[in-house]
């Protein structure tokens, strides 16, 4: 399944809707929305192997933050960046939060190795960060990180 703009809206929908329905945000629940099907994740993180090496992106957030408001993630990928193979672009997600994209960043071979920091507002309470990367080669991957926000910035 191709992830254009629909589809990603459509998957967001379905996961606001069902983690309203029960109230609260349950980690465990946010967790289990499934991914669409085009996009791959590394089977063991703590043992990466061929393509998961150079395709999972890294994380870098606490995990507590005290304050929502200022939120810091840092993304590095160790990824080619030539001619015929490079990152194309990075999205990272809060799927549990009221504004699901926190940024949407475009690369060209030109920019060197993708290494992302900034700071970004979150809802109060523990949720997983999703970094999706888009590789001109070999598709779409995904990096994740649980974070707890103690006082909420949304």
């Amino acid at each position: 399944m191709k992830l254009d703009r629909r589809n990603f809206v459509k998957h967001v929908s379905i996961g606001l809707f069902t983690m309203s329905f029960l109230g609260k945000v349950d980690p465990k629940l946010a967790a289990a929305i499934a991914l669409p099907d085009d996009i791959q994740k590394a089977k063991d993180i703590d043992n990466l192997r061929g393509l998961e090496k150079t395709h999972t992106p890294k994380l870098k957030i606490p995990m507590v933050a005290e304050d929502g408001r200022f939120v810091p993630i840092e993304l590095t990928l160790d990824h080619p960046m030539e001619k015929d193979h490079f990152v194309e672009s990075v999205d990272v997600i809060v799927l549990s939060d009221p504004i699901t994209t926190k940024g949407r960043f475009l690369f060209s071979p030109q920019n060197g190795r993708p290494h992302l920091k900034f700071q970004t507002r979150m809802a109060a309470g523990t949720t997983t960060v999703y970094a999706v990367i888009a590789c001109s080669k070999h598709g779409r991957w995904v990096g994740d990180a649980m974070i707890r926000i103690v006082g909420g910035g949304c």
